[in-house]
């Protein structure tokens, strides 16, 4: 695993032994970054449930300003905090630790917004939609911005929740990328059947 594109590619990530962390691979990573545009000019990114990092990492390697990595397990923060050290972008790098719904109602009650947000939690855990409840009840992402969900093959419309619409949806392997923008509007919900 390494960072594919920007100030920082080419740069190894560590991932945990075992497989109860999922690290995105490089494909999917070089995707979910060209699906958000690909180079970035002081945006931010909210990656909730970010295992190794590897999604933030690369995100401010390609010119985020910053990005807040949620993360409860203690494996998977070890390995983040070294990447995060060992890539020099640790100053860029906010980590939460903690249960991804508690962090969002902080982050929420701080009033934070994001430009875009990557969701990548345990398949079969049942977190996508408190996840995403607790997103669009605290408006985290900005008008206009974006989401991003990576689920398995099946998995999609189990979590559609109101308050976004699915724009896109993409498929790589066992795979499955949501993109979804929020419902800037009651209408924006009522047009899109999701109210």
């Amino acid at each position: 695993m390494r960072i594919i594109a920007g100030e920082r590619k080419g740069m190894r990530l560590e991932a945990p032994p075992g497989r109860d962390v999922r690290p995105s691979s490089d494909m999917l990573r070089g995707a979910v970054m060209s699906i958000l545009g690909g180079r970035f000019y002081g945006e931010r990114l909210l990656d909730v449930c970010a295992g190794t990092g590897a999604m933030s990492l690369e995100f401010l390697s390609r010119g985020g300003a910053g990005a807040v990595a949620i993360e409860r397990d203690p494996v998977a923060l070890d390995v983040l905090r070294r990447n995060a050290h060992h890539t020099r972008l640790a100053d860029r790098l906010d980590v939460q630790v903690g249960d991804a719904v508690a962090v969002l109602d902080r982050l929420g009650q701080r009033g934070e917004q994001f430009a875009f947000a990557y969701v990548d939690p345990p398949y079969d855990a049942g977190l996508y939609p408190p996840i995403l409840q607790a997103l669009a009840c605290h408006r985290l992402i900005e008008s206009g911005g974006r989401l991003l969900v990576e689920s398995r093959r099946g998995l999609e419309d189990a979590w559609m929740v109101t308050g976004f619409r699915l724009v896109d949806r993409r498929r790589y392997g066992s795979t499955t990328l949501d993109l979804l923008q929020p419902c800037d509007t009651p209408a924006d919900e009522q047009a899109d059947g999701t109210s």
